[in-house]
């Protein structure tokens, strides 16, 4: 996992929102769309948590990263708490 550590500099988390064409338009969330941010803070402890496959032990140290990360979106942060996709790169 060296390669994604980048050297403690961490990088960025792209995230992809749920397609909600199937909700109803009054409980759809409005325009939210892709994102990318800077996670440099949790980057070592998303990369080991990664590593160690954790997101499939159910609620660990994952969903703890995510939080703080969508925390960051500020007002948006209830519109990722269930995502689509979610990507890494160093």
């Amino acid at each position: 996992m060296k390669c994604l550590d980048n050297d403690g500099g961490g990088r960025r988390v792209e995230i992809y929102p749920v397609d909600q064409s199937a909700v109803t338009p009054s409980r759809a969330w409005v325009n939210v769309t892709e994102r990318s941010i800077t996670v440099r803070y949790v980057w070592a402890d998303l990369v080991d948590a990664w590593a160690a496959q954790d997101a499939a032990q159910g609620a660990g140290l994952m969903d703890e990263i995510w939080d703080d990360i969508i925390t960051d979106l500020d007002s948006d942060d209830a519109a990722y708490a269930y995502v689509a996709c979610v990507g890494i790169g160093a």
